[in-house]
């Protein structure tokens, strides 16, 4: 009995990203398949992580999905892709879904405020050096 194919870690979690994008876009592996030229069953063992993908490969599906392929190669469990939010702020459509804890939201809007008030200081230092400059002598 034959032992079924081993599937390539990286490839099978960029075809799972396409796979995620194509569904909520509202393609069917057939039109994926159709627009690149390849057999539904070709274009399915992309998904799977059965075949190999080339970069050339991967800027084509990006292309009829509409992102970019780093889009593709970025996109983690908090990305998003949703058609109904295309906007100026996401024109690949890609929008940060992230869902954080009360701390973690504490803890930004600590670093938040810290960084504004190092940019304030900063912001008056160059005013005051901008009005009165140092005179070296020599």
């Amino acid at each position: 009995m034959e032992k079924p194919k081993e599937q390539s870690g990286s490839a099978f979690r960029i075809g799972e990203k396409i796979r995620r994008l194509r569904e909520n876009k509202g393609l069917k592996q057939e039109n994926m398949a159709r627009r690149m030229g390849l057999t539904t069953n070709g274009y399915g063992k992309i998904e799977r992580g059965e075949s190999s993908i080339t970069l050339d490969r991967l800027e084509e599906i990006a292309n009829v999905l509409e992102v970019s392929a780093m889009d593709i190669l970025q996109m983690d469990d908090h990305f998003v892709y949703n058609i109904n939010t295309m906007n100026q702020s996401a024109t690949n459509g890609i929008v940060n879904n992230y869902s954080l804890t009360e701390t973690e939201r504490e803890t930004l809007f600590s670093q938040i405020a810290s960084m504004q008030k190092i940019i304030e200081m900063q912001n008056q230092l160059i005013q005051k050096l901008t009005i009165h400059p140092s005179t070296s002598s020599g």
